[in-house]
C-alpha cells in the first residue's frame, strides 16, 4: 500500500470524526431522547461501514449523504418504536458545554420537529436552502416558511426567558 492511500478503516474512522457532531446533533434533536439518539447515530455509522463506496465520495457528498441517512433513520425510530418515555433535557448539558448555545438548543427542542430540524441543519450546520430541501424531500418554499416560523417561535421563547 502507498504511503499516501488510507484503509477503509482510517477512511471510516475519518469519518466519524468529521461527522459526528453533525449526526449526534440531529438525532438528539429529531427523537429528544439520548438512547434512542445513540441507536440511530449507531445505525447511521454502521450504514456508512456497509456502505464503504461512500467513504471514497468528495467531503459534501458524503455530508449530505450522511444527513440523508440519519433523517431516514430517526424516522424509522419515530414510526416502529413504541416510545415509553423521553429522557429531560438535562443531557443536552452534556452536550453543548456554552450555556448560551444550550440555552438555544434547550429552546428548539421544545419546538415541533421540522423547525428543530430545519432550523438545526440551516443555523448550525450552514446548509443553503437548495441542498437542505433536497435533504429534507421538501420545496423550498416549505423550507423557507419552517425556517421562518421556527425563527419566530424560537424568538419568542427566548424572549418569554428574558421577562
Amino acid at each position: 500500500m502507498d504511503g499516501g492511500e488510507k484503509t477503509l478503516l482510517e477512511s471510516f474512522e475519518q469519518a466519524v470524526e468529521d461527522y459526528s457532531d453533525t449526526v449526534t446533533g440531529l438525532c438528539l434533536l429529531r427523537l429528544g431522547s439520548r438512547q434512542d439518539a445513540e441507536d440511530c447515530y449507531q445505525n447511521v455509522f454502521l450504514k456508512l461501514f456497509k456502505n464503504a463506496d461512500m467513504l471514497s465520495a468528495d467531503p459534501e457528498h458524503l455530508k449530505a449523504w450522511l444527513i440523508r441517512v440519519t433523517v431516514n433513520e430517526c424516522k424509522n425510530q419515530l414510526r416502529f418504536r413504541f416510545r415509553h418515555k423521553t429522557e429531560p433535557l438535562e443531557f443536552i448539558e452534556a452536550y453543548w458545554e456554552d450555556s448560551h448555545e444550550r440555552l438555544i438548543i434547550e429552546r428548539i427542542m421544545s419546538m415541533p420537529p421540522v423547525y428543530r430540524e430545519a432550523l438545526w441543519l440551516h443555523c448550525f450546520c450552514g446548509y443553503k436552502l437548495t441542498e437542505l430541501s433536497k435533504l429534507l424531500g421538501c420545496g423550498e418554499n416549505t423550507l423557507k416558511s419552517r425556517l421562518r416560523r421556527g425563527r419566530e417561535m424560537l424568538k419568542d421563547l427566548l424572549d418569554d426567558d428574558e421577562q
